[in-house]
């Protein structure tokens, strides 16, 4: 089988131009990864999900209405860096605050939980939701999951505003 490849290290940013090239019409490039291209109604949470780009485009093509506000899309089989996942939490954020969804793998912990704290200290809301799965032959471990994603993202994204003052968002 004949592959065509361009520089290895350009991959992450290759494949995020041609897919928001494709797909203009839902998500722009941010830097970082990309957020929905349409207007969010004022005050509502931002979803932002992401990971690395192991999975090509999966999580960008979580990004658009009734989906995540953004996608943090990290290099090949790595995690998006703080700087990443901020950046990309920042142009999504409309005054409602962040929920921040991702695998439960240690470099995306790491990286969401220092752009959320970031966040924090800007005066931004912000909460995480780590996406696991159990399954019976791992019933006593966490693991990570692709699998799950999808389907947390999706939900995660329903219409969601910010909660009125003296209230607490949903744990």
């Amino acid at each position: 089988m004949t592959r065509l490849w361009n520089d290895p290290a350009d991959f992450a940013d290759e494949m995020i131009a041609g897919f928001v090239a494709a797909n203009g019409r839902y998500v722009r490039r941010v830097t970082g990864g990309v957020v929905r291209s349409t207007v969010s109604p004022a005050g509502q949470v931002a979803v932002v999900i992401g990971g690395g780009s192991g999975h090509y485009p999966a999580f960008g093509g979580l990004v658009g209405q009734g989906l995540a506000h953004g996608a943090a899309m990290g290099n090949l089989f790595a995690s998006p860096s703080g700087q990443q996942v901020y950046a990309v939490a920042k142009a999504a954020e409309g005054g409602g605050g962040v929920f921040f969804s991702y695998g439960n793998y240690a470099g995306d912990v790491l990286n969401f939980d220092a752009a959320q704290e970031r966040l924090r200290g800007e005066g931004i809301a912000c909460e995480t939701v780590t996406v696991t799965e159990m399954s019976s032959a791992r019933a006593s471990m966490r693991s990570t999951s692709a699998a799950a994603s999808p389907v947390t993202s999706r939900c995660s994204a329903s219409p969601r505003r910010r909660p009125r003052p003296g209230t607490t968002w949903p744990r």
